[in-house]
């Protein structure tokens, strides 16, 4: 490839379970061609050499791993190169160093000797074009030098490696440092793969992106580009990784390139430009770097500025932080710093302000009940004033055999302002039967929505297959509905506001909508609660339910919507909430997924804050049976802020003799609900609600 292009065109290491959608496993590198020895390798990398075969084509890669001692059990791969090279020969160097030769395929005449020379939590790679002293017919080192694109990957690390999460969730953990501070990729703007259709499963959320610097225009990609550019710029020349516990760091830095990506397998591209030819007489040079750390991004920038002195520098009047470390700069003497990383600089004051006074923790009330009811009238009044009701005038559309059960395509009045589409799921069993409020997820998703929990049919060219893809990704590849049908339970589902058959706004909608209710005195949030306890209501009003064994569950916001309903609901009596759950101080700091606007919305009641933190109005819940899940694994949700929002509803359900009916569970899983989790879930249910078999 030329210097302007970047990488992996090709998906080299797709291996099967990626082509099907799946993340490659963390794999242990095979035979080492060629060892390095290493002097002090309990200070130094150490290097070797070794081969791939590229499964489409049969072709050997060239690979060079370097295991870091000072994070336990990394080790990190280069792909050297994934340009027009042809590898000649490697060979062990003093001190623990390697070289490498590699052909130009353009001009056979000149080589790549790239030089790694391993230090204490880095490795240098260099790289130098000069003459082959065996070439006889002479010649000059052309003026245009095509630049070695260098694969770098974290896929035989299994703290950093993608797998066993699905694919995408590697991206959240992927960095850049923009003006606003350490920036994970999530947060930035993903163009779609042009190559790709707009409806491909790579393309939600598109699983690659290229990115430029602030002082560079935002180029524009062809329609066969293997990626897009995200029009959010670098500040600085590295980009790195976050380990999946968050307590390690790893990334790639130089001072000359003039794009940085992240791509397919685990990888990550920061390629730096040829010097000019004056700066090495008879020779071409490019210098990079490789660090592995503690997760600590003032120290990375504090090194990579020393081995770096020429690269730009991130802002420095800003705040950088992350979930283990701060960066504190002085700000202007006249003034104290504005917005840093979508927070207030004041972020923390702020924080420090919200004593949630209206908490049954405080100890100021003595009658549960009445606190209850006082705290929940808060609770509604922060919602807003709700639709008005209007009768449900159900109307069956459509209706499907599905053995045990029979499915049914349901229109009705969710409010007096929305008539809504549902999926209605009833066993052919003699009722009344218990049941379910199935309440989706959020997910960036939004051609389906009740799609993700019962399985569609006869419905627009595509869904089936989308709600399909889905549900293999984050439900263990099952309907959470037909598999709690089957089990004997009525289930429900309806689409939020903005999703599936009540669509429109899509992803970049979200804060436009949320702006235009807020100026219509209603809330984004506040809409989706108050058709979630009419969505309630109506299950109960079904001839086939028992209206005293309804629960809800739900994952991710489904999750939200489902201790927020158990809350308010004196329908739900029993509830299972995946995937979200901490406490309100633990979410609002830089770098989450909570602070970067747009899906928040539809979690955000104004004014709320003043009074309850999340596990206050989740315990509103008690002494209902509840179930709380939630995954170590899961970067959306710090495990530290979910043991003490747990630790908050165990104290509360314990004070009212009620410890046995709150289980809080952790799983070594990423953000969602798999089979296991599943199961476990629906073992609880079972206990509290007793469906007929």
């Amino acid at each position: 490839m030329r210097s302007e292009s970047v990488p992996c065109a090709i998906a080299v290491f797709v291996l099967a379970g990626l082509a099907a959608g799946h993340a490659v496993a963390a794999q242990a590198s095979p035979p080492a061609l060629v060892t390095i020895p290493n002097p002090d390798p309990q200070n130094l990398p150490t290097l070797a050499v070794w081969e791939e075969t590229q499964l489409s084509q049969g072709k050997k890669l060239t690979m060079v791993s370097a295991r870091f001692p000072n994070v336990p059990d990394f080790v990190c791969d280069g792909w050297c190169y994934e340009s027009e090279v042809d590898f000649v020969e490697a060979r062990a160097l003093a001190g623990g160093r390697l070289e490498m030769r590699h052909r130009l395929r353009e001009h056979p005449h000149v080589l790549l000797v790239s030089t790694l020379t391993p230090e204490p939590g880095a490795v240098e790679l260099v790289g130098r074009a000069v003459l082959d002293p065996e070439d006889k017919g002479g010649g000059e080192l052309p003026a245009n030098l095509l630049t070695p694109n260098l694969c770098w990957q974290v896929r035989h690390a299994p703290a950093f490696a993608s797998a066993p999460d699905p694919y995408p969730e590697f991206v959240k953990r992927c960095f850049i440092f923009t003006k606003q501070g350490m920036t994970f990729l999530h947060q930035t703007t993903r163009r779609r793969i042009p190559v790709r259709p707009a409806g491909d499963p790579y393309n939600h959320p598109p699983w690659v992106q290229m990115y430029v610097g602030d002082w560079q225009q935002v180029p524009q990609s062809g329609t066969n580009a293997w990626a897009d550019y995200s029009p959010d710029r670098y500040a600085t020349t590295l980009i790195g990784v976050v380990s999946r516990g968050g307590k390690f760091l790893a990334a790639i830095g130089t001072d000359s390139a003039t794009v940085m990506a992240q791509a397919w397998h685990d990888c990550l591209h920061n390629n730096p430009q040829w010097q000019p030819a004056s700066a090495a007489p008879g020779a071409r040079v490019w210098r990079l770097k490789i660090y592995a750390m503690a997760n600590d991004p003032p120290a990375l920038l504090a090194r990579f500025a020393r081995d770096f002195p020429n690269a730009r520098k991130p802002p420095t009047s800003n705040r950088t932080t992350n979930n283990a470390s701060t960066i504190q700069v002085a700000a202007p003497a006249f003034q104290s710093p504005g917005v840093v990383r979508n927070l207030p600089a004041f972020h923390e004051r702020l924080a420090e302000r919200m004593t949630f006074p209206l908490s049954w923790l405080h100890g100021r009330q003595r009658d549960f009940d009445a606190w209850r009811q006082q705290a929940r009238a808060k609770v509604m009044e922060c919602l807003f004033e709700p639709p008005p009701a209007a009768p449900f005038a159900a109307t069956v559309l459509a209706e499907q055999a599905r053995g045990s059960y029979v499915a049914r395509k349901v229109a009705f009045n969710l409010t007096s302002d929305s008539r809504v589409l549902a999926y209605l799921l009833v066993p052919t069993s003699t009722g009344p039967h218990p049941a379910v409020l199935l309440l989706h997820d959020h997910g960036a998703k939004f051609d389906i929505g009740k799609e993700k929990v019962i399985e569609p049919w006869n419905d627009t060219p595509g869904k089936l297959e989308f709600a399909r893809q889905w549900v293999q990704k984050y439900y263990g590849s099952r309907f959470i509905g037909d598999e709690l049908a089957k089990r004997g339970y009525v289930c429900l589902a309806t689409d939020m506001l903005n999703w599936s058959d009540r669509g429109g706004g899509g992803y970049e909608g979200q804060e436009k909508l949320a702006a235009n209710l807020l100026q219509f005195g209603t809330s984004f949030a506040g809409v989706i609660a108050h058709e979630d306890l009419r969505a309630a209501e109506f299950l109960a009003s079904q001839p086939e339910v028992d209206a005293n064994r309804i629960a809800a569950m739900g994952l991710s916001v489904g999750g939200f919507r489902t201790w927020q309903l158990a809350a308010l609901s004196d329908r739900i009596a029993v509830g299972v909430s995946v995937c979200w759950m901490a406490t309100r101080k633990g979410l609002l700091v830089p770098g989450n997924n909570q602070t970067t606007g747009q899906s928040a919305f539809t979690m955000t009641h104004p004014g709320l804050a003043n009074f309850l933190d999340y596990p206050d109005v989740a315990s509103l819940a008690c002494p209902k049976p509840m179930m709380f899940q939630a995954g170590r694994g899961d970067a959306l949700f710090p495990v530290a802020s979910v043991e003490e929002a747990f630790g908050k509803m165990r104290r509360v359900w314990e004070s009212q003799n009620a410890g046995t009916k709150l289980e809080t569970r952790f799983y070594d899983a990423p953000h969602e609900f798999n089979a296991a989790m599943q199961n476990e879930a629906f073992a609880w249910l079972e206990r509290w609600m007793q469906p007929a078999r």
